[in-house]
């Protein structure tokens, strides 16, 4: 009988060695872990048992971890899960071709227990959507590690953003959003932590929170959801 779903950490790795070690680390913070050996393995538990949240090295004996990735997200059953990378520093191309192929993020051997840790809570935190917020279209500008990529907001609310990008963003790095909210002639110039990704096709989504806004900006993008929640209930 399966004790996973949501909350659940997945360990995919061909070393038991490896993942003993890992497992060791995770169950402190009370999450149920299940584990797999191959890659074929893994994607058979992530189908049918949900994890939140799947740990893979790049060696998964039967196949590479950018075709579990691939896998993962063409399925609509996993895409939605978060994808974690336990990569090696000096094979720097094996993170590239992961992210690539829609992994969220990477973290490198030898495991750093704060860094896991607030990896693991980033990933598998889900949003708060307490604050009011509305469906707009608002063209944002989205800088990580000096390059810059052009994506469209789904939502947006005093505390985050859900926006829509062409490409996946690469997993190291801060992020920085820039926009102008219609009507505001002001630009406003945000850095966020990347919550929650979802990917279709060739389209990545991210649900994104506003990490260093202060009152006044806030205050400028709560005044134009309540002017655009208005005029929805007209």
């Amino acid at each position: 009988m399966s004790n996973t779903g949501p909350g659940c950490i997945l360990l995919v790795d061909h070393s038991r060695g490896s993942l003993l070690f890992q497992e060791s680390i995770l169950r402190r913070r009370q999450a149920t872990i299940a584990t797999a050996l191959t890659g074929t393995t893994g994607l058979e538990i992530a189908r049918t048992d949900r994890p939140q949240l799947i740990m893979f090295a790049f060696d998964l004996f039967d196949m590479t971890a950018p075709e579990f990735c691939r896998e993962i997200r063409a399925d609509a059953s996993t895409r939605a899960m978060s994808l974690l990378l336990v990569g090696e520093r000096d094979t720097p191309e094996q993170a590239e071709l992961c992210l690539s192929a829609g992994c969220n993020d990477v973290i490198y051997r030898p495991l750093q227990r704060h860094e896991l840790d607030a990896k693991v809570a980033r990933l598998t935190s889900i949003p708060s959507r307490r604050e009011l917020r509305t469906l707009t279209r608002i063209e944002v500008s989205v800088e990580k590690n000096g390059r810059f990529i052009i994506g469209r907001s789904i939502n947006i609310s005093a505390s985050g953003m859900f926006i829509e990008v062409d490409r996946v963003l690469p997993g190291e790095g801060k992020l920085r959003l820039h926009f102008y909210l219609p009507g505001d002639p002001k630009p406003l110039q945000l850095e966020s932590d990347v919550l929650r990704a979802e990917f279709t096709g060739g389209t990545a989504k991210y649900g994104v929170r506003f990490t260093a806004a202060d009152n006044a900006e806030r205050e400028r993008i709560e005044r134009f959801v309540r002017r655009l929640r208005s005029r929805e209930l007209l």
